[in-house]
């Protein structure tokens, strides 16, 4: 598949729908009891899924798909959990960029699991990224003190929550292409989103938190555009995974995010441009790309 320009310019989209959809996620996340929240962000993705899945014509289904599908629901029930934990709890500038270590672990876990050996190119883009997310949180006057990042991550709580959810993400890619196999896309998308929902409903009823916990009126408009800019990002994705290879489009969206969590920390939530996090992310811009290209 060559890259296009309408490749391109999804892929793009998606980068700027996932940094926007994770900056409203942080700013849903003190509106009410978290699960709740979760429950309701994701509650309105199935509105615009099922809508997707009404016009897409004839679907496809094979009783295969339960497998990957059911530990696919599990991963994202998870890494959604973790991501939004993560990002209530610290700066916004700091975590997007720390899911960069997802091809990073995609890359080992190609290894491991299936005895793919990086290429140069590839090795060198993974340690670019490793030393991009330690320079991130390396102290504001010694940027090139790499071994001293500990602190700064320890300092940022939401830091190992979004670090696992990385790793979460790089597990989750694989399951999604096998899913696939069994199922169209819209009703790929609507199974796992509707699984995620029921869920997360007999678990609040069961424990008696919708009744105890209920979101208050003037919360519905921030949370229902959440969900709806979550489901518009993953429709991005899918367009452009269409017109553009998976190494391209994982290297656009993920320095497109990166580079907007920046702006928009700063813009917002006036989060410091310090040389640590420019530095970083700089580097990571340049390690990820050559991970997945």
């Amino acid at each position: 598949m060559d890259l296009s320009l309408i490749g391109i310019l999804f892929s793009a989209l998606t980068g700027c729908a996932l940094a926007l959809f994770y900056l409203l996620n942080k700013q849903v996340a003190g509106t009410g009891k978290p699960l709740v929240v979760v429950l309701w962000i994701f509650g309105w993705h199935l509105p615009l899924f099922l809508v997707w899945f009404l016009l897409s014509g004839e679907p496809y289904f094979s009783p295969h798909y339960f497998l990957p599908g059911g530990v696919l629901l599990a991963l994202t029930i998870i890494g959604n959990l973790l991501t939004l934990k993560a990002i209530s709890l610290s700066s916004f500038s700091l975590m997007v960029p720390v899911l960069g270590l997802s091809p990073v672990f995609s890359s080992l876990f190609s290894i491991i699991l299936l005895n793919e050996w990086p290429s140069a190119p590839q090795w060198l883009g993974i340690v670019l990224s490793v030393i991009g997310v330690l320079v991130l949180y390396a102290p504001e006057d010694r940027p090139w003190d790499i071994f001293s990042f500990w602190p700064g991550f320890r300092r940022e709580r939401g830091a190992r929550y979004m670090a696992v959810a990385a790793l979460i993400w790089a597990l989750s890619a694989p399951l999604d292409r096998l899913a696939l196999r069994d199922a169209s896309p819209s009703l790929h998308a609507l199974l796992i989103f509707t699984g995620f929902t029921l869920v997360f409903l007999f678990w609040l009823s069961w424990r008696g938190d919708l009744r105890a916990y209920p979101m208050a009126r003037q919360h519905w408009p921030l949370l229902i555009l959440t969900g709806c800019v979550g489901a518009v990002c993953t429709l991005f994705q899918l367009l452009a995974l269409q017109h553009t290879p998976a190494g391209p489009f994982e290297a656009i969206k993920r320095v497109m995010g990166q580079l907007l969590a920046l702006g928009l920390g700063y813009v917002l939530y006036k989060e410091s441009l310090s040389r640590p996090k420019l530095a970083g992310i700089a580097i990571l811009s340049i390690g990820v790309p050559l991970i997945v290209l």
